[in-house]
């Protein structure tokens, strides 16, 4: 192999590849980033065999071929180097940097040796835009469990049917999104999916929302059944990653059918009451309790060691006076993913999951359990 590329171009890839390296693998190739020449292009993949990118780069090729090099060395080594032309070339195992000034060399692995990562799709399935995929980051995957101890409760499921629509859970909260099949800021189907439903990870939905270009306004989706895989296209990245399987919860059992108590509030006012309630409520298990009186909301967190804290908000309630506890990062975070100017939340009563609705949205609902405490 024996290529010239552009300094900002290898670094830009090379950031972006470097998120699917396994540091601590069990294989040392894991550890790699593979540079495979050919065809005017500069190839670069990684993979941690839960995920794996490849995505391509313009390039002068004077020899094709191929190495596999450490990733952190690479980066570093490249991130600096002045911008401007890079020469990289393989040499009995070996891949040589150069510019004008400067020369480096880094032993490697063999390409034969690295795991296979996709680099095209062969057949899509469906297609969605960048701004559904922005929507899914900043409404659904947070809602998703970080712990691998069920692994179904680490995704996203997609549903495909009559009213598409998105979930989210960790068991504690809840997030649902209404999927718009048409337009630009949907999904389009490209042909019948035969399990109409996927249960995506979380994690692989934000990566692709990291890795994809600006400028990439739709994402082809492409369903390897046999394999139990996904890949994802955009430009010049090609994402790939595993499906999980497993029962996803029955989420609309637990959707409260009515409720008894009902509350608009101002987003921005109750933002800062919650936040100002953490800074005590860190220290008292991050519990902020919500008391409905009138027509006000308090919102309250005491600490015994600490000190409490207390806001009055201005209140649409129906249904009486009634107090909830919830742990005030899920109420910050579902805050965090709307644009509205107020806050619907309905609820049957303090021991039953909150429904938190963005007024300007309806087709984003938010469930949070409340948290048990002794009185």
């Amino acid at each position: 192999m024996k290529v010239i590329v552009l300094q900002e171009d290898l670094l830009r890839g090379l950031i972006s590849v470097s998120r699917f390296v396994s540091p601590r693998a069990q294989l040392p190739v894991l550890s790699n980033i593979l540079l495979s020449a050919q065809k005017g292009k500069l190839r670069l993949a990684a993979t941690n065999l839960e995920m794996g990118i490849s995505l391509q780069i313009g390039a002068k090729v004077d020899k094709e071929g191929g190495i596999t090099v450490p990733a952190r060395m690479i980066v570093d080594l490249i991130s600096n180097l002045k911008s401007g032309r890079v020469s990289l070339e393989e040499k009995q195992g070996q891949l040589l940097l150069s510019t004008s000034s400067s020369s480096a060399r880094l032993s490697g692995v063999p390409e034969s040796e690295f795991p296979p990562v996709p680099d095209r799709i062969e057949k899509t399935s469906f297609s969605f835009s960048r701004e559904f995929l922005q929507t899914l980051n900043n409404q659904i995957v947070f809602a998703a469990a970080d712990d691998e101890t069920r692994p179904v409760l680490t995704g996203v499921l997609l549903l495909f049917g009559d009213k598409p629509k998105a979930v989210a859970t960790d068991g504690f909260r809840l997030s649902y999104k209404e999927i718009p099949f048409k337009g630009d800021n949907g999904v389009k189907r490209k042909e019948k999916l035969p399990p109409g439903k996927l249960l995506i990870p979380g994690r692989t939905i934000e990566e692709l929302g990291k890795v994809l270009g600006d400028d990439q306004d739709k994402i082809d989706i492409s369903i390897l059944e046999k394999e139990k895989q996904l890949l994802f296209s955009g430009g010049s990245v090609v994402l790939s990653g595993k499906l999980l399987e497993g029962d996803f919860p029955d989420f609309e059992k637990i959707m409260p059918v009515e409720a008894n108590f009902k509350v608009t509030v101002g987003k921005e006012e109750l933002e800062r009451a919650v936040k100002s309630a953490a800074v005590i409520a860190r220290e008292a298990a991050s519990i902020v309790r919500i008391k409905l009186d009138k027509n006000r909301l308090v919102v309250f967190a005491e600490s015994q060691q600490y000190g409490d804290d207390e806001s009055f908000l201005d209140a649409k309630i129906e249904g009486g006076d009634l107090e909830i506890a919830y742990n005030y990062r899920y109420i910050l975070e579902f805050l965090g993913s709307i644009k509205g100017d107020e806050v619907f939340i309905e609820t049957e009563g303090a021991t039953s999951p909150s429904v938190l609705h963005d007024t300007k949205d309806g087709s984003y609902k938010h469930l949070i359990m409340p948290v048990r405490v002794q009185t």
